[in-house]
């Protein structure tokens, strides 16, 4: 599985940088998180306790939400994806025209 998660997470996170179907990508890297944590925080937080797996998952955590955050909000105002929108929109505007 390290394979596919390694290509998910580089490959998604690409996508997230160049504001490439962000929503799309940041679904990917959720789920990727979750399983991630559940699979790897769970074993400590049974061993070491709540605090000791607290502090394992910050970056976890950061990564789920900012996934988060990005799969409500989108790529913002620089991404591809506006970009892309922006084109199809005024192509649209044009064919309407005539």
């Amino acid at each position: 599985m390290a394979p596919f998660v390694g290509v998910v997470e580089i490959v998604c996170g690409a996508l997230v940088l160049i504001g490439l179907i962000t929503r799309l990508a940041a679904i990917l890297l959720i789920i990727d998180m979750v399983v991630a944590t559940s699979t790897t925080k769970i074993p400590i937080l049974l061993e070491k306790g709540f605090w000791a797996m607290a502090h394992e998952a910050r970056v976890d955590w950061s990564m789920i939400l900012g996934s988060l955050f990005l799969l409500i909000v989108g790529g913002g105002a620089w991404s591809l994806d506006r970009l892309i929108e922006k084109h199809c929109d005024e192509q649209n505007r044009e064919v309407n025209k005539n």
